[in-house]
């Protein structure tokens, strides 16, 4: 009996030492795990080498890069006029970003497109990284679950009521953090139905954000239970996706436009205007002190970003061209049945461009299929973070 107790002691041993040693190997990611090439395929005529690399800064900014001084020089490097060698181990992402970001190199690299042209498109790499809501939880370490993302902060007792929002269509609650440090800053929008003066809103879902180490923004979304959502649910808000929250924000906490009201029991809209101008003082110290590639002071320079994946969605001929390797004859043959289309947003990007759902089926060769909006639901958010 002893001994086999000893056996017994020895074979636990041995299961922990392997359990724990299979749990270091799937953390302790190769440096080459974390190198990829991305080719360019300009997206209209006044993109620049220079738009490239600043979009690149900001999509990894977003994704919870710390960008320390100098590291763009670096990490990010042209490696002739159309392609370039990105060093993601050199941008100052977390282990756990680094182990997303690993499992995701690697689907990428076994695509057929990355195989034949040794690279990935950019547009379409930004797609799958900042625009797919799945991997942009697991890269900037978004929590699980609500009930974990609000016990990590202090809230206060007393809620802002938003009883007219450009954003939900109809009256929305945020809770507000405690703290003096960008650290401890945190908020809660609470999407449902009903009325808050009558005391008959019911809470639906979740839109919290926080601040990540490097000063930006972090999104994420929770259904009424709990748990991660993809979207925001459209019979309740605009909200959309995490990609929506970051172009609708941009760096900042945006106040209520045009809500104005004191409600008993409920910061008033001065209130809330006044305690966001606070956190706003405190997290612009807080970016002016930070060493690093990213200038917050350079407030347009996250628009490079946008028009990377907005270059891609909503192609002209002649990037498909590039993109394809084909010549534009060839491209305008292909999609002679295609109608096209200016840009709501950007008339710059073209007059005549293609909806990326159209022409997708047209490729000469498989790629990973990528959110079919980026900004809005989509049901084919797949999830390639986990090994």
């Amino acid at each position: 009996m002893k001994l086999l107790n000893v056996f017994i002691s020895g074979m636990i041993l041995i299961l922990l030492i392997t359990w724990n040693s299979c749990r270091y190997n799937d953390s302790n990611v190769k440096p080459e795990e974390l190198q990829l090439n991305l080719r360019w395929s300009k997206g209209y005529p006044g993109e620049t080498k220079e738009n490239i690399i600043t979009g690149l800064a900001w999509t990894f900014s977003f994704l919870g890069a710390e960008l320390p001084k100098g590291s763009l020089e670096t990490a990010i490097q042209w490696s002739d006029s159309m392609n370039i060698f990105v060093d993601i181990k050199k941008l100052g992402f977390n282990q756990n970003a680094e182990v997303a970001f690993r499992n995701l190199i690697a689907v990428i690299k076994n695509s057929q497109e990355y195989i034949i042209f040794d690279g990935i498109d950019i547009g379409r790499f930004v797609m799958l990284t900042l625009t797919n809501t799945n991997h942009y939880y697991a890269i900037t370490g978004a929590k699980k679950t609500y009930q974990r993302f609000k016990a990590g902060y202090n809230f206060d007792q007393k809620k802002a009521a938003i009883l007219t929002s450009t954003i939900a269509f109809g009256n929305r609650l945020i809770e507000i953090s405690e703290g003096n440090k960008f650290t401890e800053f945190a908020f809660i929008a609470m999407e449902g139905k009903g009325s808050i003066p009558d005391s008959t809103f019911k809470i639906k879902e979740f839109e919290v954000m926080d601040f990540m180490k490097n000063g930006q923004l972090r999104f994420a979304l929770y259904d009424s239970t709990g748990k991660l959502k993809i979207a925001a649910s459209p019979e309740l808000t605009a909200a959309g996706k995490p990609t929506k929250c970051l172009w609708c924000h941009e760096t900042s906490l945006i106040p209520p436009f045009n809500d104005d009201h004191t409600l008993t029991g409920y910061y008033s809209t001065v209130e809330f205007k006044n305690k966001l101008d606070e956190r706003m003082s405190l997290i612009q110290v807080h970016r002016s002190s930070l060493n690093s590639d990213v200038d917050f002071s350079k407030k347009q320079d996250h628009t490079k970003a946008e028009l990377l994946y907005l270059s891609f969605m909503e192609p002209s001929a002649e990037r498909l061209a590039a993109e394809w390797n084909m010549t534009i004859v060839e491209v305008n043959e292909k999609l002679k049945e295609i109608p096209t289309h200016p840009h709501h947003e950007f008339l710059y990007l073209g007059s005549k461009l293609y909806f990326r759902k159209d022409v997708e089926k047209f490729t000469p060769y498989e790629s990973i299929q990528v959110p079919e909006d980026p900004r809005n639901y989509s049901a084919n958010e797949r999830d390639f973070t986990e090994p």
